[in-house]
């Protein structure tokens, strides 16, 4: 993969951010894991938030992973049964409605939990660092353009010109 590709020094390359910023992501992703890998951690780094979320609220449901990471049912449910094969997390009954089944970590789970909380907080150092370096607080721009986007749709931006 090229660190640029045509629309990046098109005339339109701002209509193309959504292109530039998934293939950051790529890039992150794949560093991600490198990262993961190097530590011993045997979940992919998509997986990273939900074992992170797990970990700090179990027991837990995928319902409540879904909600609180803003993912649709569908992909928590995928990325749990990936973790559950893997046996970093289990299911079990909750003691309140037998119809209901919550998440935990299994032992191997907690191990490498702890691994990657050691893991997240250099890597949160090291994207301040990476920040610092480009000027620009890129998880507070992020938000900010999404929250202005959904105030005020882009085709609405595009009727001023």
């Amino acid at each position: 993969m090229n660190d640029t590709n045509f629309v990046d020094s098109h005339r339109f390359s701002a209509a193309f951010v959504a292109n530039q910023l998934e293939r950051l992501v790529d890039v992150i992703v794949t560093q991600g894991n490198d990262m993961l890998d190097a530590a011993g951690i045997e979940f992919p780094s998509r997986t990273v938030s939900t074992v992170l979320f797990v970990g700090e609220n179990e027991p837990t449901s995928t319902a409540d992973i879904a909600r609180a990471l803003g993912q649709p049912h569908q992909l928590a449910t995928q990325r749990v049964d990936l973790l559950i094969q893997i046996g970093i997390i289990e299911r079990i009954g909750d003691p309140d409605d037998a119809r209901r089944k919550l998440l935990r970590l299994t032992p191997k789970g907690r191990d490498q939990f702890q691994v990657l909380s050691d893991r997240l907080e250099k890597a949160g150092q090291a994207f301040g660092a990476l920040f610092a370096e480009i000027g620009c607080d890129f998880p507070a721009a992020t938000q900010r353009a999404a929250a202005a986007l959904r105030t005020t749709p882009l085709v609405t931006r595009m009727k001023a010109f």
